[in-house]
């Protein structure tokens, strides 16, 4: 999944859960607790500017679109793309994210 990552998870929109109770650290890092699985945990600096920017009103596309304007060329988008799946689907799996599914007819 590293290349590119998952192409028909783009137009997906993410938020944090409710339950899940976080603060940012000066250094960038991100400390989150979660009753759902009884843990603290700890991102990195750049997990964590993920992490706020998964306010359900952003598409992941948005997502890695933003984070290209704060890296610049420094990294290139298929690198990001896939950062941004495989964070995603930690955030997913340990239960502190959800998906935004829009019933809006097309």
């Amino acid at each position: 999944m590293r290349k590119g990552g998952c192409p028909q998870m783009l137009d997906h929109r993410y938020r944090v859960r409710d339950e899940i109770a976080w603060r940012k650290m000066k250094d960038g890092t991100v400390t989150i607790v979660s009753p759902l699985v009884e843990k603290i945990i700890s991102l990195n600096a750049t997990a964590g500017v993920i992490w706020e920017l998964l306010d359900g009103t952003r598409t992941v596309a948005t997502v890695i679109a933003a984070l290209e304007e704060r890296f610049g060329e420094e990294v290139p988008r298929a690198v990001l793309a896939g950062d941004v799946a495989d964070i995603l689907r930690d955030l997913l799996d340990r239960q502190l994210i959800e998906q935004i599914v829009d019933n809006t007819p097309r």
